[in-house]
């Protein structure tokens, strides 16, 4: 054999020996790759999984007392269901609110324990919300506060300082002042929409979703001036009736007939509330109601309930309109008035229609303290039989209802947690005092598409705003375009 034989066929061994130990070091690198992969699968399997399986684990069972492990169980359930919380981000297309005045934290923890069995305190829907934020009361550094300011501010958005400046000549033409509530934001983009309160309808929270009044104490034309009257001013129920938002609030439900109507009938379960505003002679808003809806082209099907007992027989599936004025006065002041319950139901029956939204309000006042926890369990129970849709974000706003003042720049709340040290050193009764007279902020429970937009400690505008955000519309009612 020659030499460049040779050479030749060396080279040809030598060539076939490192394919050899290519294809082996490859198979070695990517055996190695797949080894990692799968460790750190595993690993990230087990760190997601760790706290939804520890109740697996032989020291909850085996090393703790069986008291212990039976509060751990609890946890460990609970823990289980914050790792499964998942806030869809698709628009709603229902929104359910439910106001509910005379509830503030304090109130709220005394309802949970009623008995001295601690661990049997009661448990509300809203406490499985997996969102919920802190709304602060501007009220409590405003001096003097107006109710219907507050309301306003609350509703549109706008500051209560600017609220207030903002106010004009009821008679101005001009519309450079007028502020839309997110109730009139949602008409304008297509939403049916609704209002029911166990108060009257003419109420300062009623007012700021449909008015717009200089003052808030022309609930009707009784407490008007003569001057204002003749200048062309309305009040609060003209407005209801006469208004574009009145007119296409399609469900109204709660009291106040005697500042809708002069004559009025009263009865010893319903009689007139002579603390409140009474319409003028030959005032009927009532009828005139009905004369509008005659006229709407195309026609459609309206109800217009007075008593009671009338709203259980009536099926709002086939209502465009319903309205229901129970009682002279406040309908909480009524011993016959509807259940909530029944006024939600016939109300949702009404605002429900396929493929259209819809945003209803709700007002519920709680006056008696020394039955909070026993209203608080009918309002639990009725908010438990509506829940369910998955397109329905529920809010549930819990408030003291107080508008109380103090000249300072920070809440007394706010205040008070920074001189802690200070408070404690004073007698106990005095601390008590203090404790009782702080502004609370409101409470805000949030569940259903969007809620997460509801979290920590906001100002009272930002639930106009998250509203309108929510629901996919502007300022001007334009329905905002969104990735689904």
């Amino acid at each position: 054999m020659t030499k460049s034989q040779r050479m030749k066929s060396f080279c040809l061994q030598l060539r076939f020996k490192s394919t050899q130990l290519f294809i082996v070091a490859g198979a070695v690198l990517l055996a190695l790759l797949v080894s990692l992969l799968c460790i750190g699968f595993t690993l990230r399997f087990e760190v997601e999984h760790a706290v939804a399986n520890v109740a697996d684990v032989d020291y909850w069972k085996d090393w703790v007392a069986i008291e212990q492990k039976l509060w751990y169980d609890k946890g460990i359930e609970e823990l289980k269901r914050a790792m499964r919380v998942h806030s869809k981000q698709r628009q709603p297309r229902q929104v359910l609110l439910l106001m509910v005045h005379g509830i503030d934290a304090p109130a709220l923890a005394a309802a949970r324990f009623t008995t001295a069995d601690i661990s049997s305190h009661a448990n509300y829907i809203w406490d499985r919300f997996p969102h919920a934020a802190r709304l602060k009361n501007s009220c409590s550094y405003s001096s003097p506060c107006d109710a219907a300011a507050a309301f306003r501010a609350l509703w549109s958005g706008v500051p209560l300082a600017a609220v207030q400046r903002l106010r004009s000549n009821c008679s101005s033409s001009s519309n450079e002042s007028e502020l839309f509530s997110v109730l009139q934001q949602a008409q304008l983009a297509g939403f049916r929409t609704g209002f029911v309160t166990n108060q009257r309808l003419t109420g300062a929270l009623g007012a700021a979703l449909y008015a717009q009044v200089t003052s808030s104490s022309w609930e009707c034309d009784g407490l008007m001036p003569v001057g204002a009257i003749e200048a062309g001013c309305q009040d609060v129920a003209q407005q209801l009736i006469s208004s574009a938002t009145g007119q296409s609030l399609n469900v109204l439900l709660g009291g106040g007939r005697q500042l809708f109507n002069a004559k009025v009938p009263s009865f010893e379960w319903d009689p007139v509330d002579e603390s409140l505003c009474r319409a003028r002679a030959g005032r009927n808003l009532l009828r005139d109601w009905q004369n509008q809806k005659l006229k709407l082209k195309p026609s459609k099907r309206f109800e217009l309930l007075q008593q009671a007992h009338e709203l259980s027989s009536i099926n709002g599936s086939s209502v465009d309109y319903l309205l229901g004025v129970l009682a002279n006065g406040d309908l909480s002041g009524s011993a016959q008035a509807p259940t909530l319950q029944l006024m939600l139901n016939k109300t949702l029956q009404v605002l429900q229609r396929p493929g259209v939204g819809h945003l209803l309000v709700v007002e519920h006042h709680v006056k008696q303290p020394m039955l909070a926890s026993e209203q608080l369990q009918l309002l639990n129970a009725t908010l438990t039989d509506l829940l369910g849709h998955k397109e329905l974000l529920t809010l549930v706003l819990l408030t003291n209802g107080n508008y109380l003042s103090a000249s300072r720049d920070v809440s007394e709340e706010t205040q008070l947690v920074s001189t802690l040290d200070e408070l404690f050193q004073e007698p106990e009764l005095e601390l008590q005092r203090r404790l009782q007279q702080m502004p609370s902020e409101s409470l805000l429970f949030a569940q259903g598409p969007k809620s997460l937009l509801f979290y920590g400690v906001h100002d009272e505008t930002y639930l106009a705003q998250a509203l309108s955000y929510a629901l996919g519309i502007d300022v001007f009612g334009r329905q905002l375009i969104e990735d689904k």
